[in-house]
């Protein structure tokens, strides 16, 4: 039993952990950017060290054993103690890690910022690679793809940490500044007679649009012209057409605040007046997302400073 505890090398003990975490060989091998030969080689090697099944496959994925559950803590240690040491070393030698962070476009300059001045306080020599924001960025974090990412009242995931940045309590009116709707005071009776270009903020799996479930609530008519993830393609549809727009606060202000031919107006006040109690109404709060292997100084730092970069753009 002694020597073959030599077969345990790093590789094995992260799909030991990886197994129990996922339950899945597929996913496990995904999060180890390897093949699922090879995990289940690594897994081989486990049930021959150890004299044990460890895993028992079952129709919704691998179910660890009494055995499994006793191993996974100290296999979770060894292998926490391993990125600690690596990171030092890498540290030591000067070497640049590259880190791989998602937004959408118009939360990139608060992200990239914020995260430049991360690196500056924390002495790290990370480069940064902006992955653009899409509906596969939950999945692409779980499977440790990506590091970072922004994402809006995310859901919680046993491999993901979520560190908030703050409330969205601002919302606009964005339209064409020769739009008629600015013709009469704002009202739920003409409110409705554009179309509507609804912008998809980063929330994680399949969301209704709050300006969809307000309407739905208020029993109102509601035509959507177009929805996409990018502000400028809804800032030019806007510009071009008769639709309108509502927009949240961050970040969308200095977009808006750049062209001449589209006019902003605050009506954060106006739905809650309409709608209901606060109590009854959603709340939105932007998070920063991490993998749980990111060196937590280093993410404790960026989150402060999105913080601050947030309130300045509110």
């Amino acid at each position: 039993m002694y020597k073959d505890l030599n077969r345990l090398d790093y590789f094995t003990l992260c799909v030991l952990v990886e197994l129990f975490e996922q339950r899945s060989a597929t996913v496990a091998a995904a999060r180890l950017q390897t093949t699922q030969p090879k995990v289940s080689r690594a897994l081989t090697s486990l049930r021959e060290v150890f004299q044990d099944e460890l895993f028992l496959r079952q129709q919704y994925g691998m179910v660890p054993n009494q055995l499994a559950e006793t191993l996974y803590p100290m296999a979770k240690g060894i292998i926490e103690k391993y990125q600690e040491l690596s990171a030092t070393l890498s540290k030591t030698l000067g070497n640049s890690r590259e880190i791989n962070v998602a937004a959408q476009e118009h939360l990139s300059p608060i992200l990239m910022a914020a995260l430049h001045q991360a690196r500056i306080e924390t002495g790290q020599d990370f480069s940064f690679h902006l992955h653009p924001w899409t509906a596969d960025v939950q999945k692409q974090m779980s499977q440790s793809q990506l590091d970072y990412c922004l994402a809006i009242n995310p859901v919680p995931s046993n491999n993901i940490d979520h560190q908030p940045i703050g409330e969205i309590n601002q919302f606009y009116l964005v339209s064409r500044k020769s739009h008629p709707i600015h013709d009469s005071p704002l009202n739920l009776d003409s409110l409705f007679d554009y179309p509507v270009a609804l912008m998809n903020y980063s929330m994680s799996g399949p969301k209704t649009h709050r300006m969809e479930a307000f309407a739905a609530q208020m029993n109102l008519p509601l035509s959507v012209s177009m929805k996409s993830t990018d502000l400028n393609l809804i800032l030019d549809h806007i510009e071009n057409s008769d639709s309108i727009g509502f927009l949240a606060s961050v970040m969308i202000k200095p977009a808006v605040d750049k062209r001449h031919n589209i006019e902003c107006r605050d009506i954060s006040g106006f739905f809650s007046s309409q709608g209901g109690s606060s109590k009854e109404r959603p709340s939105y709060f932007l998070h920063l997302q991490n993998a749980k292997t990111m060196d937590g100084e280093f993410t404790r730092c960026l989150a402060e400073n999105l913080k601050k970069r947030f309130e300045e753009n509110r």
